[in-house]
């Protein structure tokens, strides 16, 4: 059984593995091994935080509290807009920066606060 902290670092890790290949790819180096980073890095998001969900006790079948709903939404947003900014929007890279880094920073306070 894998622990919190374990998880955690899962979590923290992809997540700054995600933002870098994104912040990378809006600054004009999109080479393929960056579009697999922030794939894996995306998978890595989802199944840690699915890891820690259940180290706190929200089991399957459960009602999420709003916090995770609020997080997933981030971080769908996150991880579906800013590959189609980086594929389709190029130009728009500066912008979809300073919106990821504020939606990251809301899910942080998200994830601290636990509303």
């Amino acid at each position: 059984m894998i622990s919190y902290e374990v998880y955690k670092v899962i979590h923290l890790s992809s997540l700054a593995l995600l933002l870098t290949g994104f912040a990378v790819q809006f600054f004009g180096v999109k080479t393929k091994i960056f579009k697999i980073l922030t794939g894996v890095a995306t998978l890595f998001v989802l199944v840690s935080g699915m890891g820690l969900m259940a180290r706190l006790g929200i089991g399957h079948g459960q009602a999420w509290p709003v916090w995770i709903f609020v997080k997933f939404t981030i971080w769908f947003i996150i991880g579906v807009g800013s590959a189609i900014v980086v594929k389709r929007a190029p130009q728009l890279g500066s912008i979809a920066y300073v919106l990821m880094m504020a939606l990251f920073v809301v899910a942080a306070i998200t994830a601290n606060l636990k509303f």
